[in-house]
């Protein structure tokens, strides 16, 4: 994949197609604040769009829930209920004062079961429903092996951090999208090359797990 194949696909959406799925649910049932953070908190918790909206509505037989990906020790040595006891206004009033992608992502990486990949999930959400306006100067790990940092070495044709740095700043400004956003659309990346993803795969996804749920309907409509 060469960037400006790239930068086609992030703009098409498919790899951000679920966050701004939550976001247009989180409009369509006009949820306050304090209810839209508990739905983006419960799609991390669950990575799975008609759970966290189950729980949203009260649910919390993890037996009727499903949980995506590494979210499936969610399920295990109590980490379930402690989220849920770890879930508290004082998180969403700190990140609310945050002013720096940096500063969000340092709140958040500090809750319970929120590592990086969960930080990151969370606050592309919220970006996607709340439009925090946060100055974007957020710079990632890199951390070798991870799938962001295979794609974004594709694309910047290096290892090197400073190439990686520099390539991310590009990708800001050619998407118009945050760190956290771009994160998304590179792991694809990656996996693309790996021959496991396609475009169009986030999408066709999100519509398999919503379908057959009582939320089935109200996810179609709301996907773009």
């Amino acid at each position: 994949m060469t960037y400006d194949e790239y930068i086609a696909y992030h703009l098409r959406g498919d790899a951000g197609v679920e966050e701004r799925t939550i976001a247009s649910l989180c409009r369509h049932f006009h949820l306050p604040m304090w209810d839209a953070f508990r739905l983006v908190y419960y799609y991390a918790m669950t990575y799975h769009i008609p759970s966290a909206l189950d729980m949203l509505n009260g649910e919390r037989d993890m037996g009727k829930l499903k949980f995506r990906t590494d979210r499936r020790y969610v399920r295990c040595h109590g980490a379930f209920a402690r989220l849920l006891q770890e879930m508290t206004a004082d998180k969403l009033a700190r990140l609310i004062r945050a002013n720096t992608t940096t500063e969000a992502y340092k709140e958040v990486s500090s809750w319970y079961y929120f590592g990086r990949y969960a930080a990151y999930l969370f606050l592309e959400v919220w970006i996607n429903v709340m439009h925090p306006g946060w100055a974007d100067d957020l710079r990632p790990g890199w951390e070798p092996g991870e799938n962001y940092t295979k794609g974004a070495q594709i694309l910047a044709g290096s290892k090197d951090r400073a190439a990686l740095d520099a390539f991310l700043v590009r990708a800001r400004k050619d998407t118009g999208d945050n760190t956290f956003a771009i994160e998304t659309s590179l792991c694809a990346v990656a996996k693309f090359v790996k021959g496991t993803r396609w475009d169009g795969y986030y999408t066709e996804r999100m519509l398999s797990d919503a379908a057959g749920t009582r939320w089935e309907t109200l996810i179609y409509k709301l996907a773009k």
